[in-house]
């Protein structure tokens, strides 16, 4: 008999602000199995933190801060257990130039950055022996995110050795009922305030800061400026360089 292939998720959305010099790309790979598991776990510590609106970085204050560090423990918990992979793209997007192609804007550039974490932390890794799907945030929707299926499978099949169509299907999802989006939003967020020294402005919140620097210290990493070693595969990040990058 057939086993049929494992089904793998990537929770996905993008953070920064229009002020922001670096922006984040980046979610959560979580197996089928493992996805309800978790979305439960989530939904218990929700009601014993007393969690009554979605999970944000932006809402990381004096009030939840101590809330969203303990989601942030489980968080590490599952990246230990190798239940969830994180994988965050950054890019440089004051530098970045837009028009180097005819259809360049911020948008398509942002798309892009989607493209490459769907390619590169989705289906190259997984592809070979699993379905894999991609759910971006809907709040983040981009016109055309959807329709990358194609360009990936093709990409997937000449460059990396795969077979049919890896990926399955991109969906968006709304965050406020998706307890991964959540968890992701939570995670990259204070990933981008790091990379983004944000805890140095005037009006830095040092609920922010903290939190920022518990994940960073829980990732084990002295900043954000430097790759992840390719060993590594829970917990990455991998600052973009491109011929669109301005010196």
């Amino acid at each position: 008999m057939v086993e049929k292939p494992q089904q793998i998720a990537l929770f996905c959305d993008e953070a920064g602000t229009a002020g922001d010099r670096f922006l984040a790309v980046g979610g959560l790979i979580v197996s089928s199995t493992d996805a309800p598991v978790i979305r439960r776990k989530f939904e218990w510590f929700r009601k014993e933190l007393a969690i009554r609106s979605e999970v944000k970085w932006n809402k990381t204050t004096k009030g939840t801060k101590d809330k969203y560090q303990s989601l942030a423990h489980y968080f590490f918990e599952c990246v230990a257990r190798d239940e969830i992979w994180f994988h965050c793209l950054l890019v440089d997007f004051q530098r970045f130039d837009h028009e180097l192609r005819e259809d360049g804007n911020p948008q398509e550039s942002l798309k892009r950055m989607y493209y490459q974490l769907m390619l590169h932390r989705l289906g190259k890794k997984h592809g070979r022996e699993s379905h894999c799907y991609a759910f971006p945030d809907k709040a983040n929707e981009l016109t055309g995110l959807d329709q990358m299926k194609r360009g990936l499978n093709s990409e997937l099949r000449k460059r990396y050795s795969c077979n049919g169509d890896p990926i399955r299907a991109i969906e968006f999802r709304n965050s406020e009922t998706e307890p991964l989006l959540q968890l992701n939003d939570l995670i990259l967020g204070a990933v981008c305030y790091q990379k983004n020294r944000r805890f140095e402005a005037d009006d830095a919140g040092q609920p922010k800061a903290n939190l920022a620097g518990y994940v960073l210290g829980r990732a084990g990493l002295l900043n954000y400026n430097t790759d992840t070693p390719s060993t590594v595969r829970n917990f990455t990040v991998w600052n973009l360089k491109s011929r669109h990058l301005r010196a």
